[in-house]
């Protein structure tokens, strides 16, 4: 039997999703510490990546499958990169932002990808030259006119990068027209770069799994996808700005200029 890729993405989210969402309704799990104290690993982050990994490989053997629990960053050919639980520190405190991520790459270029929202049942997916949708309506980047753009980023685990953000944010302040959300997930902040619920996101240091399917839904919809330099994005280079395609050239040299 020949399977869809897209389709069995969507499919294998939905499944594991469902378990993300039996524990965070009460399940007890266990949480331990990968590198630091918001660094964790949950019960619901493994079984979620089991349930993955085992649908995947047996529907399409000949693919890698990449993982956040791995912890064995490869470049291949091709592969499945898969964050299992995006958001687990969010998860641990209930606060509810965290997905499921699922990206299909090929000669280091997006294919496909799925990111699922397992509390709000909000489902983005999207196929390379075929637009990306949620919950089946397609996305499209307007622009917006209103006076304040949503901006938002993330900490992430390098405190050398802690700097650069504040740095960042007090630039963009004195233009007085933006206004700043920080996320803790970075799959579903990148999607709402391309539903237009945020005008853009930026991100200094990210793995694959975070933004391989995030990237390529914002595109399909119309965003401007890049390096934090300006540089066409590249899955291995660990940084990213989604972005509506009016606000690009403003905030690039904010970005390029700090050090």
């Amino acid at each position: 039997m020949k399977y869809d890729i897209l389709e069995s993405l969507i499919s294998v989210s939905l499944k594991a999703g469902s378990l993300i969402r039996h524990y965070y309704g009460g399940k007890d799990f266990k949480v331990s510490e990968k590198k630091d104290n918001h660094d964790l690993v949950t019960t619901a982050d493994l079984e979620s990546q089991e349930i993955i990994i085992n649908e995947l490989s047996s529907r399409f053997p000949d693919i890698p499958v990449i993982g956040e629990e791995d912890q064995h960053i490869i470049k291949r050919e091709h592969a499945f990169f898969i964050d299992p639980l995006d958001g687990t520190l969010n998860f641990v405190k209930q606060l509810p932002f965290f997905t499921v991520s699922i990206g299909y790459w090929k000669d280091n270029q997006p294919v496909c990808g799925v990111v699922f929202d397992p509390l709000r049942q909000d489902l983005f997916y999207a196929r390379v030259g075929m637009g990306s949708y949620h919950n089946g309506k397609k996305l499209f980047i307007r622009e917006d006119d209103n006076k304040s753009q949503l901006l938002a980023s993330d900490w992430g685990h390098d405190s050398s990068h802690f700097k650069k953000n504040i740095l960042v944010i007090q630039q963009l302040l004195k233009k007085n027209s933006y206004l700043f959300r920080f996320m803790g997930c970075a799959s579903l902040a990148i999607c709402y770069v391309g539903a237009g619920i945020l005008n853009g996101y930026w991100h200094f240091s990210l793995l694959p799994w975070d933004m391989a399917a995030g990237v390529l839904i914002a595109r399909e919809a119309g965003a401007s996808v890049t390096l934090l330099n300006g540089e066409p994005f590249d899955l291995w280079q660990k940084d990213i700005l989604a972005v509506a395609p009016h606000l690009k050239d403003k905030l690039l040299p904010v970005l390029t200029n700090i050090k």
